[in-house]
């Protein structure tokens, strides 16, 4: 088992939402990891995502300019989860970002071409832009965080990893940022053969095209999203089926779980 860094249980610190949920979340999608040899942890090494991305484009599609750290500063609001197998290669991704609109929808910062780049004006000189008409992005604003960047490694595959690793990004979001609402994007194609249901409960919407040709030209989208009682409810039947499995919980020790918490609201921040 590759040991050259700190694994996520090191890593976790529980400081929004239910955190026995949380942390036997965690714990479960570090023993499933495990049992397949590999290591999961955290990175904000977006720089490196971007090297891994170009290394395996045979089974990766190019990476979304979201999390490009030349388009914008991923330095406090992203991170990514990442498997690392006992060679020390990186099998398996998933990012999050954190955004705050303001008074502002997930829609407008979308055609504006904010939610891409910090700078969006040259990208929109050279021609990009994004159609927007899925109702849910119009009315979505505030504090919101993007999942994306979801890849397997074709030989780790049909392992059940793109069911767990997407809603431990979501779990360890919430539990950083207390984002009330989660969004994603996903292909027509991907969402037929049901990966949209092996990423979670979302709700998915018509309505997103992106034009930006330095990226992967014009690109029709569904629009996917959840708030956070709809991934809690996720994360307890994810538990409950793998504790299922396996006949009982193996549970962490962990220091930063001892955190205090308070109740906070698990509802989805929109606008009418």
């Amino acid at each position: 088992m590759y040991d050259g860094m700190p694994t996520i249980l090191d890593q976790m610190h529980f400081i929004h939402g239910p955190r026995e949920l949380l942390a036997r979340y965690v714990a479960c999608a570090n023993d499933m990891a495990a049992d397949l040899g590999i290591t999961l942890r955290l990175s904000s090494d977006f720089a490196r995502l971007v090297t891994l991305n170009a290394r395996n484009g045979d089974s990766w599609p190019r990476l979304s300019p979201i999390f490009n750290p030349a388009n914008a500063d991923l330095r406090e609001n992203a991170f990514f989860v990442e498997g690392v197998d006992e060679f020390g290669d990186t099998v398996m991704t998933s990012a999050g970002r954190l955004y705050d609109h303001g008074d502002r929808s997930i829609a407008q910062d979308l055609r504006a071409l904010r939610v891409f780049y910090d700078d969006p004006a040259p990208h929109i000189a050279a021609g990009a832009r994004i159609e927007v008409t899925a109702p849910s992005a119009e009315h979505i604003c505030g504090r919101v965080m993007f999942s994306g960047a979801v890849w397997v490694r074709p030989d780790y595959r049909r392992h059940g990893l793109t069911k767990v690793v997407p809603r431990l990004t979501r779990a360890v979001a919430l539990t950083r940022w207390n984002t009330p609402v989660f969004w994603a994007t996903i292909e027509h194609k991907l969402e037929k053969m049901g990966v949209a249901r092996a990423y979670g409960s979302w709700h998915i919407e018509e309505g997103i095209v992106e034009h930006i040709p330095s990226w992967r030209g014009n690109l029709p989208l569904l629009f996917m999203s959840m708030g956070q009682a709809t991934l809690l409810r996720d994360l307890a039947s994810s538990i409950a089926g793998y504790e299922m499995t396996t006949g009982g919980s193996r549970r962490i020790d962990n220091a930063s779980a001892n955190v205090s918490l308070s109740r906070e609201d698990h509802g989805m921040s929109t606008r009418s």
